[in-house]
């Protein structure tokens, strides 16, 4: 073995690169239909009727994309009671959309997938979307334990800049300080513009993505662990009632110097670092973790999708929680994982039907 490959990062490992969309576009559609009865029962000879139960090897109508079981003659897809059950897409594109979903590590836009495998962008969009609901319905729910980092991070509502940059012409700025100097009072303000106005309804739709990451106690090299959860603002019942819920008591907590979080004293080993004057203490408390969350997904929400909305937004951040504990695994596993939560969800509720207009009512629930 070369002496330098434990020092390899994982990304640059030929060994994660095990199914790619390269493979995936060198598959037949009949080879494509098989992945997938593979990802779904594990082998093609083992495979579950789900009309008499039985367990063997079915007849293949791979023409039809469908199975014939050998005892009740019942006819299924290795997509039934699934979220792709109605899909009309070719198992080797659907196969190439998967793989580019879980190789990205900043999310997929769905303007960019319909262009590089040549769908419509409703299709994309619904295809993305009941990805991201199958992690949200099989999102992982075991307590946290060891040690765990806490935070908050804003996102929506993002206030928009006018045409005119205010107080930059330099005898402006020399008559604000002159003011300032001589104690003067403020300048009566303007009236709020157009834009102003529609700037404070914006922030009525800024939400805050709270965020609890497990640190790996055997190797140390971040975080194994995600839950996520959306609130209207970082405070101490928001911290309470999370922690409360997600990380066992007696566990080690790290977090910012909030006061929201002072209360956590009570239950668990509380450390905080102040990010005012330093990102790690020298006894080693920081928020590298949940900061490493946030900047995924601050990077998706500037670059990737330009923007996210409340009523989606716990999805895009479950999304990220999941990209974030599988980081590490190889393209197969990836891929393994997630088609595992996409066969165990059942039909879609917030997607199918959604251009006839079936749409979810409302937002995830938000934490008060």
């Amino acid at each position: 073995m070369d002496k330098n490959e434990g020092k390899q990062h994982i990304l640059l490992s030929a060994k994660v690169r095990d199914f790619t969309l390269w493979d995936a576009a060198n598959l037949t559609e009949e080879e494509a239909f098989w992945k997938f009865v593979e990802l779904r029962w594990g082998s093609e000879d083992q495979v579950t009727c789900p009309s008499c139960g039985a367990i063997a090897k079915p007849y293949a109508r791979a023409n039809r994309g469908q199975l014939r079981c050998r005892h009740c003659d019942h006819h299924f897809s290795p997509f039934v009671a699934s979220p792709f059950a109605d899909r009309k897409m070719d198992f080797k594109k659907l196969l190439m959309a998967i793989c580019l979903y879980t190789a990205s590590a900043k999310g997929v836009p769905a303007l960019f997938m319909c262009r590089l495998l040549d769908m419509q962008d409703k299709t994309a969009t619904v295809l993305t979307g009941k990805l991201r609901e199958s992690l949200i319905q099989e999102m992982d729910t075991e307590i946290l334990s060891g040690v765990v980092e806490i935070d908050g991070g804003y996102f929506c509502g993002k206030p928009r800049k006018g045409r005119l940059r205010l107080k930059t012409r330099p005898e402006d700025v020399a008559a604000a300080l002159e003011a300032k100097l001589k104690g003067e009072p403020r300048a009566k303000r303007k009236p709020r513009s157009k834009a102003e106005a529609r700037n404070w309804a914006r922030r009525s739709l800024r939400r805050v993505v709270m965020v609890l990451r497990q640190v790996d106690p055997q190797t140390g090299k971040g975080a194994n662990r995600t839950r996520v959860a959306i609130a209207y603002s970082e405070n101490e019942r928001v911290a309470t009632r999370l922690a409360r819920i997600l990380v066992e008591p007696g566990s080690t907590i790290m977090t910012d110097e909030n006061a929201a979080y002072n209360v956590l004293s009570s239950w668990y080993d509380h450390h905080c670092v102040e990010h005012s004057v330093e990102f790690s203490t020298v006894d080693g408390v920081n928020e590298n973790q949940a900061e490493s969350y946030f900047s995924r997904l601050r990077r998706a929400e500037y670059g990737t999708y330009h923007g996210f909305r409340p009523k989606y937004l716990m999805d895009y951040a479950q999304e990220f929680a999941w990209r974030e504990d599988v980081r590490k695994k190889t393209e197969k596993e990836k891929i393994q994982d997630l088609m595992a939560r996409v066969f165990s969800t059942g039909h879609s509720h917030w997607w199918r039907g959604y251009w006839q207009g079936h749409h979810r009512e409302d937002e995830f629930p938000v934490q008060r």
